[in-house]
C-alpha cells in the first residue's frame, strides 16, 4: 500500500510539475548579433506577458549561426531553451559546411514560425548601373569582371541564384558583416549587392545606395516604387529570408504547442506588428508540423541553388 500511494504521489507530482510550466524564466537563445537579435527581442517582450515569465534572449553568434544552434540542440528538452534561428541554420548551412555539428531535423522540435521577408540589390548611388536590365548588360558584357559582396548565406544565394537565372557571371567577395560590404559598395570597391533590408533602406533614403530590386515576390512597403526581381526582368526569381523557433529534440509535446500558441501572439500583436513593418517583414505563423515541411522544402531549394553555382563546402 505503501509502494501504491508513493507511485500514485509521484504521477501527482510530475503532474504538477507539468501543469507549472513555466515556473522559471524562458530563454530565447538567438543565432545571430543584428535583426535577429531585435527581432528575438520584440518576441521575447511580448511572450513575457502572455507566459507570465520572464522571456530573455540570450544571443550567441558566430559560424552561420551553428554556435547557438548546436547549443541548443544539446540543452535539456524542458522547454526552457530555445533556439531562434534561420534559413542558414535550417536550410543553407547543410549545404556550405562539410561539418554541421546538429541534425537540422532529428536534434530540433519545430515550434513555430516568426517572420519572413525580402532583401535587396542595391548599388552605390552614383552607380552607372540604374536597373537590372542595366546590371545584366554590364555583366554579359564583362563577364566575370563585377563584383557583389555579401556577409550571409542569404546575400550570397540571393546573387548566384540572379547569376543562374540571368545567366551572368558576377564574381563573389566575402565579409564578416553586412554593414562592412555595404561601405565598400559605397566607396566603390565592389559593383553590386543583397542587403537586408534593416541596413539598406537607411542608406537608400540617405541617398547612399541606390536600390534595383526586391528579391521577394510582392513590393515592399517601405521603398514602394522599387520592382521585384521577376517585375525588373528575371523570370522564375523568388528568394526570401526567414525566421523561426525551434525547441531541443524530445520537448513534450505540450511544452511545445504552449509556446507555439504564445509565439502565434507575440507576433500578431501591434507592437510586434509595427516592428516588422519598419524592417519590410511578414509574421510567419506555422503549426510545428508546417514548419518541418517548411524548413526541408527550404533545405532543398537552397541546397540547389548553391550546388548549381559550384560552391564548394568548407
Amino acid at each position: 500500500m505503501i509502494a501504491v500511494l508513493l507511485g500514485c504521489a509521484a504521477l501527482a507530482g510530475a503532474a504538477q510539475a507539468d501543469e507549472a510550466w513555466p515556473a522559471k524564466p524562458v530563454r530565447l537563445v538567438a543565432c545571430c548579433a543584428g535583426i535577429i537579435d531585435a527581432i528575438a527581442r520584440v518576441v521575447a517582450d511580448e511572450m513575457t506577458g502572455d507566459l507570465k515569465q520572464p522571456v530573455v534572449v540570450e544571443t550567441k553568434p558566430g559560424a552561420s549561426g551553428m554556435i547557438g544552434a548546436d547549443f541548443v540542440a544539446k540543452s535539456a528538452p524542458d522547454g526552457y531553451t530555445l533556439f531562434i534561428g534561420t534559413n542558414s541554420t535550417h536550410a543553407a548551412n547543410q549545404s556550405l559546411y562539410v561539418k554541421v555539428p546538429y541534425d537540422y531535423v532529428h536534434d530540433f522540435a519545430p515550434i513555430n514560425g516568426i517572420a519572413v521577408g525580402p532583401i535587396m540589390m542595391v548599388v552605390r548611388a552614383d552607380s552607372p548601373i540604374k536597373s537590372v536590365a542595366d546590371l545584366t548588360a554590364a555583366a554579359r558584357d564583362k563577364p566575370g569582371k563585377l563584383t557583389f559582396g555579401w556577409a550571409s548565406s542569404s546575400t550570397r544565394v540571393a546573387m548566384e541564384l540572379y547569376n543562374q537565372l540571368a545567366k551572368v557571371r558576377i564574381m563573389s567577395v566575402p565579409y564578416k558583416t553586412n554593414p562592412q560590404a555595404t561601405t565598400d559598395l559605397v566607396g566603390g570597391q565592389i559593383d553590386v549587392m543583397f542587403a537586408d533590408m534593416a541596413t539598406a533602406v537607411p542608406m537608400v533614403k540617405g541617398g547612399k545606395l541606390r536600390p534595383l530590386a526586391i528579391s521577394g515576390k510582392r513590393r515592399v512597403a517601405v521603398l514602394p516604387d522599387v520592382p521585384t526581381m521577376e517585375e525588373a526582368g528575371v523570370p522564375g526569381y523568388d528568394l526570401t529570408w526567414w525566421v523561426a523557433a525551434w525547441a531541443p529534440s524530445k520537448t513534450p509535446r505540450d511544452i511545445v504547442d504552449r509556446l507555439n500558441a504564445s509565439i502565434a501572439k507575440a507576433i500578431a500583436t501591434p507592437k510586434a506588428l509595427e516592428f516588422f513593418k519598419t524592417i519590410a517583414v511578414d509574421p510567419m505563423p506555422m503549426t510545428p508540423g508546417q514548419l518541418m515541411q517548411f524548413q526541408m522544402a527550404e533545405h532543398g531549394k537552397w541546397g540547389r541553388v548553391i550546388s548549381l553555382a559550384g560552391i564548394e563546402p568548407q
